[in-house]
């Protein structure tokens, strides 16, 4: 009789515990492969220049999943003000990985920055770090070798680090720049009806580094920002008001 009641009140607390799982709201909005999208619920961008990606957000956490190669698809997670413990070095896993494993230390890559990774003795399958624009997780489950995770990182350095030099973008052909005007030594536009093309938008892109980047000045743009405007000049994309031919209205 004992056992029956252990057991009835067992499946009691279980049926519990699962009503009460289904009843909390997914925190988790997914955009598809709208970086935008993902940086207004999280309240910060990560403009990764990559293909093939998909993004979902929450409050703080933005996360980016896109293939690194054929064989490895890739999540990287960033964070700015993660409730999770630091360790010594100040990192923290905002990963999601719950898995224990054969090996869990930290590394230094070639230019000092210090990973936590977890894995085996083959491969590392979560990779944790940290920064001065937040916390960064990275996750794989076919596993990563210490040189693609010198990879990663160079990929979120370039989408996260400003720009302080001048004349990068010189060199594109920009039509809008004959509409500009030099006033005091500062090129203004004449009018400020420039399309903000949806697919750079999407992909990361700010405004006011698209509208920078057509007066000549990349100082607003991360150094991803500045090759994904390249990119899409490069293909030749034709412009007006409403699109930036490519199927996609411009961004208002």
């Amino acid at each position: 009789m004992k056992k029956v009641l252990i057991g009835f009140f067992t499946l009691l607390a279980i049926i519990y515990t699962a009503q009460k799982l289904h009843a909390m709201p997914n925190p988790w909005i997914d955009c598809d492969d709208d970086i935008y999208c993902g940086a207004q619920k999280a309240g910060f961008n990560l403009p990764l220049n990559v293909k093939n990606y998909s993004v979902r957000a929450m409050a703080d956490m933005l996360e980016v999943t896109f293939p690194l190669s054929k064989q490895q698809l890739v999540t990287v997670r960033k964070s700015q003000q993660s409730e999770m413990i630091a360790d010594n070095n100040g990192i923290k896993d905002i990963s999601g990985d719950y898995n224990t494993y054969s090996v869990n230390k930290n590394i230094k890559l070639k230019n000092g920055i210090s990973f936590n990774v977890r894995g085996d003795k083959n491969k590392f399958y979560v990779a944790n770090f940290a920064a001065e624009t937040g916390y960064y997780s990275i996750l794989c489950k076919k596993g990563l070798k210490e040189n693609d995770i010198q990879k990663l990182y160079n990929l979120l350095s370039e989408a996260e680090a400003p720009r302080n030099d001048f004349g990068q973008i010189s060199n594109l052909t920009i039509p809008q720049l004959q509409d500009m005007k030099r006033v005091d030594g500062i090129v203004e536009p004449v009018y400020t009806q420039d399309c903000f093309p949806r697919t750079l938008q999407k992909k990361g892109v700010t405004k006011n580094c698209f509208e920078r980047a057509n007066l000549g000045d990349d100082t607003a743009c991360t150094a991803s920002e500045i090759k994904m405007i390249k990119e899409y000049y490069k293909k030749g994309q034709e412009k007006d008001p409403l699109n930036d031919g490519s199927g996609n209205f411009c961004a208002i």
